[in-house]
């Protein structure tokens, strides 16, 4: 995979390299020089982020609305090296029948105490050999505290010494994070067999 990357990398140096020379050599004028140089940046950019895509970095957008859970890391946030931490999951896409796509992503969901308890148990169960569903709602910023949000404050509780506090940021994810719930995982549902 490295190998991809240098000779993608190389070949767009190689691009603007040339069209550097080309460009300076012609008989443009300075500002057509110009917006080639610019465009010409633009795509080396563009290319960095389509090549994080080959290098399976986690997506941070949407999970799926069901899906069966393969994996489970949970990074602890770390006050210290001002890390907010972060859940990540590995996960196949299920359709309507409960059949995998077979394709399996990886996603970055921002850190809250539930959400990883929640993580942590369902990880346990595939060690278990269990195998787990996971079924991410659309976001909302309207649930309240009956609902278990970890980012509405809770009236009437003070802080105490020693616990972590959000800061706006890590809010703001937390109320645009999806509900995602873990169980297990049916049993996909198959056309009858033909006699």
């Amino acid at each position: 995979m490295t190998a991809t990357v240098l000779t993608i990398a190389a070949a767009y140096v190689v691009l603007g390299v040339l069209l550097l020379t080309m460009g300076l050599s012609s008989r443009f004028a300075w500002w057509v020089k110009a917006a080639a140089i610019i465009i010409t940046s633009v795509f080396f950019v563009e290319a960095f982020f389509a090549i994080r895509g080959i290098l399976g970095w986690p997506r941070s957008g949407p999970l799926p609305a069901r899906f069966q859970l393969l994996w489970v890391r949970v990074v602890e946030p770390d006050l210290k090296a001002s890390n907010p931490g972060a859940i990540y999951l590995w996960l196949e896409a299920v359709d309507e029948n409960n059949i995998p796509d077979g394709i399996p992503l990886s996603y970055r969901l921002a850190y809250s105490r539930p959400l990883a308890d929640r993580a942590i148990k369902a990880r346990d169960e595939i060690i278990s050999g269990k195998p787990q569903q996971g079924v991410a709602e659309e976001p909302d910023g309207n649930r309240n505290e009956k609902e278990g949000d970890p980012a509405q404050p809770r009236s009437g509780t003070k802080a105490e010494p020693g616990l972590t506090t959000l800061d706006l940021d890590q809010l703001q994810l937390l109320q645009q994070a999806q509900r995602v719930e873990f169980g297990s995982m049916p049993v996909p549902i198959l056309p009858p067999k033909v006699p």
